[in-house]
């Protein structure tokens, strides 16, 4: 079954598509290499040959017959042929029994069976005749035996190589098939391992930085990302349930109370009333989560114009003053340049305001409340600081957590998501929420990518659709 499944694998597949374009390629070179060498030499001995029998034409004949005589006595291996005739057409001499059948044209003329000298058999030669000033005729050959050898060892060479490779690419296209083959085995099943639960399980790679690999190192990153939203999640499901089961409790009990032991409309009522005032707070921590979510989602990414952040902080700082003074807590901005940006001008109202909120909330009386707004390096950059308690170092990595609470705000109201709505708008306009020494306090920073090229015009105070909004977000 495992040779099977090597054998049905992409990568054997592959190496024998890659085995056939080798062999027939191969057998192209080799082809080409055979016609070549064959070739070659042929017009190498008949340009050997024309050239010798123009040589000769012009010798007397007893000249012509001694030079004749004396290449017969040196060809030790039989190649040579030649032969003299007459003007009748009569042999004088030579080693050929008779003419072959070829024009006199003194040009090379290839005959593929020309008798041997001692009449023992046949074998390809290459001829010139050439006719002589006197009418005689002279006759030039060279056997081709050589060459043809030559030919045949090529012929066999391509047959003896071609088997071997073929072997040896599907070997090698086995065994990369059963690389690949053992590599998805594992990867499938880490897959399975994930799919039954195991969320700790990753994909195996190599170190090559082959496309597996990179896919795999992909994907590794997608399930560490997928197990910390679990995590958060998790931790957001005990949070929700650990915070709405105080109230709803709560609401229980006094509305159980009431009913056994209210005698008059005005005792229900009261009862109901403070009934009312618990659900309102799991009304607005349930709008507060599902604030979250839509901020997390882009939902509102389609309405993103250009804004001067400036002119939100001074909105929001006109919003808080009263709240502020009422602490007795100073309050005072820093925002008198435009701060020009790109984003949800009501996402971003709401970010600050959380912050200014937050920084209030925390902040005793007698202390201050500052807003800033600026570009520093061609980057926006708005900033909230008070003279509150601060926030311990242990606990900045955990403050933009849902429903996190520090260890000193347990006796301050909220639910602890309006610092993790604004780090989830932040994030949104590619801004970075980072938290700062005050000295004393805490200083909230959000600096932004660069700014845009304009803004629009500043407004100092708050318009009547504002102050619907601020009544419509009640603070957390």
């Amino acid at each position: 079954m495992l040779t099977i499944e090597v054998f049905k694998a992409r990568a054997f597949r592959l190496a024998l598509a890659f085995c056939l374009a080798v062999s027939v390629a191969t057998a192209a070179a080799f082809g080409l290499i055979y016609l070549q060498v064959s070739s070659a030499d042929v017009q190498r001995v008949g340009a050997i040959l024309v050239d010798e029998a123009a040589k000769s034409a012009d010798d007397s004949e007893a000249g012509l017959r001694q030079a004749l005589e004396l290449r017969l006595t040196r060809d030790i291996r039989r190649l040579d042929y030649v032969a003299l005739f007459d003007a009748s057409g009569t042999k004088l001499f030579g080693n050929v029994p008779a003419m072959p059948a070829i024009p006199v044209d003194g040009r090379a003329h290839v005959v593929r069976a020309q008798a041997l000298p001692d009449a023992s058999g046949a074998e390809p030669a290459i001829f010139v005749a050439r006719r002589r000033l006197d009418g005689g005729l002279v006759l030039l050959g060279r056997s081709l035996r050589e060459a043809y050898e030559l030919q045949e060892i090529v012929l066999r060479a391509l047959a003896i190589a071609i088997l071997p490779t073929i072997l040896l690419i599907l070997a090698i296209g086995a065994i990369f098939a059963r690389r690949a083959s053992q590599r998805f085995e594992r990867v499938h099943g880490a897959i399975v391992r994930i799919i039954d639960g195991d969320l700790d399980s990753r994909l195996p790679f190599d170190n090559g930085g082959d496309d597996i690999d990179k896919v795999a190192r992909a994907v590794n990153l997608m399930l560490d990302e997928i197990a910390r939203l679990l995590d958060k999640l998790k931790s957001v499901g005990d949070n929700i349930a650990h915070d709405l089961r105080t109230p709803l409790a709560v609401a229980r009990a006094k509305i159980e109370r009431s009913l056994d032991n209210a005698v008059e409309i005005e005792q229900l009522r009261e009862t109901m009333e403070a009934a009312l005032v618990q659900i309102e707070k799991v009304s607005t921590a349930i709008s507060a989560i599902l604030r979250i979510s839509a901020v997390e989602h882009s939902a509102r990414e389609a309405q993103l114009t250009e804004f001067d952040l400036g002119a939100v902080c001074s909105q929001v700082f006109d919003l808080y003053e009263p709240l502020a003074e009422s602490k007795f807590i100073t309050m005072d901005i820093d925002a008198g340049k435009p701060v020009p940006v790109r984003g949800d001008e009501d996402l971003m109202r709401e970010a600050i305001s959380n912050l200014v909120d937050n920084a209030i909330k925390f902040t005793p009386p007698g202390g201050a409340v500052r807003i800033e707004a600026r570009t520093t390096d061609g980057c926006a950059l708005a900033s909230v600081s008070d003279t509150g308690r601060g926030i311990p170092p242990q606990e900045r990595a955990r403050i933009f957590r849902r429903f996190y609470r520090g260890e000193h705000s347990s006796d301050t109201t909220g639910h602890g998501l309006g610092l993790s709505i604004a780090e989830s708008i932040a994030r949104l306009h590619g801004f970075e929420l980072a938290i700062e020494d005050n000295d004393p306090g805490a200083r909230f920073v959000m600096r932004g990518p660069e700014k845009v090229s304009s803004a629009p015009g500043r407004g100092q105070t708050l318009t009547p659709g504002l102050r619907t909004w601020a009544r419509s977000e009640r603070f957390l």
